[in-house]
This record gives structure tokens, C-alpha cells and sequence, in this order.
């Protein structure tokens, strides 16, 4: 059995360890910044995609109390919950309570004419997007995508993954082929890497769809993967989950706010933790860098939608 922290994805304990760091930001470090200008914040659980919300609240509670010990002050506020539902914090965003708030990006698109045009904050690895793949076994009937009507598919549970069903909708219409739901047999969901990319190895299903970085690290791990599967299909880079700042925040509040998540490494309990989920930070972004991943969720929802519409 996994351990609390285990239960966490790697790289979300970094989310959690920036939110930690923000709510308590000595004043000292900020005085022209007013009370009145302190940034409320909050993060979605959506972004937890399958771990234990009260495990990663709990996570939380460590890593903050030991910044409390050094940063008795504060001039951001975290959310009580911290972790809250996803309509709670839309809700929030567009009632002006909230204004950093960590996201998917299909809530994002559901804020995107509240979320600051300038500048968002993005974990390491997703600075220029990420790709998806769907492998199949090199020994298979699988030439092309349409050959997948009715085959089994695995399909990685993991916050990385929540644009999955967006992406494959959108691929398949291209290729004027029905939505994933009418289009594959089975689909089952597993969150340990080995339970997505072995059973299409040893021909037990048909299909895997996980994040391209984590089959590459599979394949490092095992050449023969490599030789064995393929990818049938790539996904153009997009970007899963981010840090957003509501429009008209405090320009101030949020430069210190930033500065405190960028900086996270340099407490001694933030390196240990960032050590152990082997993450290096966060990066600062444009907004438009999210460009790509609106436009595809906006054509799955026309996709989605007409398919709603043409149903009995």
C-alpha cells in the first residue's frame, strides 16, 4: 500500500509546495503592497486526477506549517480547503474572491476571459506543452487509427492526462470516425505506468494512451518496449494543468506571489521535498502559450456537442 505522499503525483506536490510557499510570504518583503491587496488563493481538486484529496490536504498541512515556523506573516491567503470543487472555484474566480488559482485547463477555458492576458506559471516540463501518444503493438492488425473500431484501450489516470478524451475526440473526427465512447470496445484506467504499456506489450490489450515523457522514461527503463510498440498517433503540444492569475490583481502581489513559487527550492524542507518528487520548479509563461490547448477544447466541444444533439 502507497503512502499519503505516494498517493500525490510527483509533480503535483510542487503545486502544493507553491501554494504553501504564497500564503506565507513575509510582509517584510512587500511594504508597498496593502492588506487590502492581499491574493486569495485556492487550487481545484480536479487537478488531483484520482489521488486522495485529504491526503494531499494533509500533505499540504506539513509542508506549510514548516514555512509558518520561518514566515509567521502573510501577504497572500491560501483557501481553508485549499483543495476545493471545481464549480467552487470558478465560482470563485468570477465572483473576484479568488485570484491565483491552479487549474486544468478545461476549467481555464471555462475563465479564460477572467485569466490575466499576460503571464501564467507552468510546472517545468510543460514550458513548451506536452504530447500524448496511442501505441499499439508492432505485431498488431493496427495500421491506421480507423483499424481501432471496437479495440480495447488503457488509458493513463493521471492529472497530465485530463486533455485525453479531448485530444482522441478531436482525432478521431478528423478522421471522420465516431467519439471515443462509440468508437472503442473497452476502455479501462489505471494510474501505475506499467499497468498502461505492459498489457499492450504482451497482447493483452489492444491500445495505450499515456504522455508521451513517461513512454520514453518507459523505454529508457526497457529498450525492448521501444522495439516492440509504436505510436499510431501523436498529439500536438498542449498544456494539461497551470497557474492562473485573475485579470486586475494586484500587479504587485502577484510579482511577490511568483517570485515565492519560483524561489520554493530555497527553503531547506521545500529542496528536501523538491528532491524527493525529483522536480526542478516552476517556469513563467505568456498566457497565449495556452493558444493551442483552447482551440482544441474548443473544437471538441463543437464536435461533442453536435454529437449530444444528433442523439435520440
Amino acid at each position: 500500500m502507497e503512502s499519503s505522499v505516494e498517493l500525490i503525483t510527483r509533480r503535483h506536490c510542487l503545486l502544493l509546495l507553491a501554494g504553501g510557499a504564497a500564503a506565507n510570504l513575509p510582509v517584510r518583503f512587500c511594504r508597498a503592497e496593502k492588506p487590502q491587496h492581499i491574493l486569495r488563493a485556492a487550487i481545484s481538486a480536479a487537478t488531483l486526477a484520482g489521488a486522495n484529496v485529504n491526503d494531499a490536504r494533509a500533505a499540504y498541512k506539513v509542508w506549510i506549517s514548516e514555512v509558518t515556523r520561518q514566515f509567521p506573516s502573510t501577504i497572500a491567503q491560501m483557501d481553508p480547503e485549499i483543495f476545493l470543487p471545481s464549480d467552487e472555484v470558478i465560482r470563485g474566480v468570477r465572483q473576484g474572491t479568488i485570484e491565483c488559482f491552479g487549474v486544468t485547463s478545461i476549467e481555464f477555458a471555462k475563465l479564460a476571459d477572467l485569466v490575466d492576458p499576460e503571464l501564467i506559471l507552468l510546472q517545468d516540463y510543460l514550458a513548451d506543452g506536452m504530447e500524448y501518444v496511442l501505441l499499439v503493438h508492432n505485431n498488431s492488425p493496427f495500421k491506421k487509427l480507423a483499424d481501432l473500431k471496437g479495440a480495447q484501450l488503457v488509458t493513463h489516470l493521471h492529472r497530465d492526462m485530463i486533455l485525453a478524451t479531448a485530444w482522441l475526440g478531436t482525432l478521431l473526427a478528423a478522421n471522420n470516425l465516431p467519439q471515443p465512447e462509440h468508437f472503442f470496445g473497452n476502455e479501462k484506467i489505471a494510474d501505475n505506468l506499467n499497468q498502461i504499456v505492459l498489457p499492450v506489450f504482451f497482447r493483452r490489450a489492444d491500445a495505450a494512451c499515456l504522455a508521451r515523457k513517461n513512454w520514453e522514461t518507459a523505454v529508457e527503463l526497457n529498450p525492448q518496449l521501444g522495439r516492440d510498440l509504436r505510436a499510431l498517433a501523436v498529439s500536438p503540444r498542449i498544456v494539461p494543468i497551470s497557474i492562473a492569475f485573475r485579470r486586475g490583481c494586484s500587479v504587485v502581489g502577484r510579482r511577490v506571489l511568483i517570485d515565492s513559487i519560483l524561489k520554493v527550492a530555497s527553503l531547506t524542507g521545500g529542496q528536501q521535498i523538491i528532491n524527493l518528487y525529483q522536480s526542478r520548479g516552476f517556469v513563467v509563461r505568456p498566457t497565449s502559450v495556452m493558444n493551442g490547448t483552447m482551440e482544441m477544447l474548443r473544437q471538441y466541444e463543437r464536435i461533442s456537442g453536435g454529437a449530444r444533439k444528433e442523439k435520440p
